[in-house]
């Protein structure tokens, strides 16, 4: 891991950062395609908000120097639909970071 991605992921303690284990934990992950798909929603009826890992994980993966394309899969673009397919090695590098 560079310099620059453990910036990013581990605090001035040397533990993991809070916030991109989060974001992390909320992507779906497809092995069969090596899509990671940041977009999610919370809450329920009214109080439903959206959400999106794509920036962090858009910075580890900038920062590690790996090649990377958007997309979204659903047909009017909701949150959920929302991916960034990756190489094999760079998701076995989020993978690990989710561990």
């Amino acid at each position: 891991m560079k310099t620059a991605t453990k910036k990013i992921v581990l605090t001035a303690t040397g533990a993991k950062n809070k916030r991109v284990l989060n974001a992390l934990e909320n992507c779906r992950f497809s092995f069969s395609t090596r899509r990671i798909y940041t977009g999610y929603y919370l809450g329920s009826g009214r109080y439903t908000t959206r959400h999106t890992a794509a920036p962090t994980l858009i910075s580890l993966l900038e920062t590690q120097g790996y090649k990377f394309t958007e997309g979204n899969v659903s047909p009017q673009g909701g949150a959920s639909g929302e991916y960034i397919e990756v190489s094999r090695v760079a998701f076995k590098f989020i993978e690990g970071l989710r561990k």
